[in-house]
């Protein structure tokens, strides 16, 4: 996989689109930006929160600042050996308690790929764990990128150094950064997160499949009022779906996954460091397109409640 970003700073809008819509919005974009590589993908994200969900419980209210906690798989087999291992027996991250032994993180994990009929080497597939927090409107993101076990360790209490020394992930690039100044500070602030608001468990699964939009290569304006920032993206998610970590009736390998938006709906988002250039302004306008109130994870939350 190479290199990765680790540290996000930008305004994030979300939409609520219906298919109409989003082709009107592909079609704008299509003279300057185009799928990214990796094409539809499909996302897992699995959210750590308190037993009473008090982190989103607050996020929900709007407050000036807020944060969450959570880990992301990208592909459908990554994603269920994310839920599956997180899942496999109660995981808690609590004062005084510690971390899993290496025998319970092989245990977990080896029962995670049995569970989904995954290959040894789908073990190695690389989870993100992050703290996404929001300031004024401004999002700040920073995260890791582990191995499943190590995730596992991590978040069950282990420290980060032992955590990706015991189980490096496969990737050359991502294990050659794994320890540099930069990338152990961001270990430091999610210790710091996590332990703010102990005890910690998995909350809520958020899947979707998504397509990327990215400035082609190469493309450059020819007026001065089309530029925009080399990191401005657009994401379009579907067969967006959540399940609850805390639904007795949910064990891995079963199917509880319930549906967030309509068949037909896309949520839409523009992610941004400057001003949307004039040619999206101009489509959202035409065709009616407003910024929604849409959290996955606060909307998931409010359906299960």
């Amino acid at each position: 996989m190479g290199a990765y970003n680790n540290v996000f700073k930008r305004v994030e809008k979300k939409y609520r689109l219906v298919r109409s819509q989003r082709a009107a919005v592909e079609a704008a974009a299509d003279a300057v930006m185009a799928p990214d590589a990796y094409g539809r993908t499909r996302i897992t994200s699995l959210y750590l929160d308190t037993p009473e969900r008090a982190m989103i419980a607050r996020s929900v209210e709007k407050p000036l600042y807020k944060e969450k906690l959570r880990l992301r798989a990208y592909g459908e087999e990554a994603g269920a050996l994310l839920m599956a291992a997180f899942a496999a027996g109660p995981l808690r991250r609590e004062a005084g308690c510690p971390p899993l032994s290496d025998d319970e993180v092989q245990a977990r994990v080896l029962a995670a790929a049995l569970t989904c009929g995954a290959s040894s080497d789908a073990l190695s597939l690389p989870v993100f764990f992050g703290i996404k927090k929001k300031f004024k409107g401004i999002v700040y993101k920073r995260r890791l990128v582990l191995s499943l076990p190590a995730a596992l360790a991590f978040v069950s209490g282990l420290p980060y150094e032992q955590a990706c020394t015991r189980w490096p992930v496969a990737d050359a690039d991502q294990a050659a950064t794994a320890l540099a100044p930069q990338t152990r500070q961001i270990a430091r602030e999610l210790v710091a997160a996590m332990d703010r608001h102990l005890p910690l468990v998995p909350s809520m699964g958020i899947a979707c499949d998504r397509v990327a939009w990215a400035l082609r290569e190469g493309w450059a304006p020819t007026d001065a009022r089309d530029a925009t920032d080399p990191g401005f993206r657009i994401t379009f998610d579907n067969r967006l779906e959540y399940l609850d970590c805390f639904d007795a009736s949910w064990r891995p390998g079963a199917e509880c996954w319930r549906p967030i938006i309509a068949p037909g709906e896309s949520i839409m988002e523009v992610k941004s460091a400057s001003a949307y250039p004039p040619w999206l302004t101009a489509a959202l306008s035409a065709n009616a397109i407003f910024p929604a109130s849409f959290t996955k994870y606060g909307n998931a939350y409010q359906m299960a409640s």
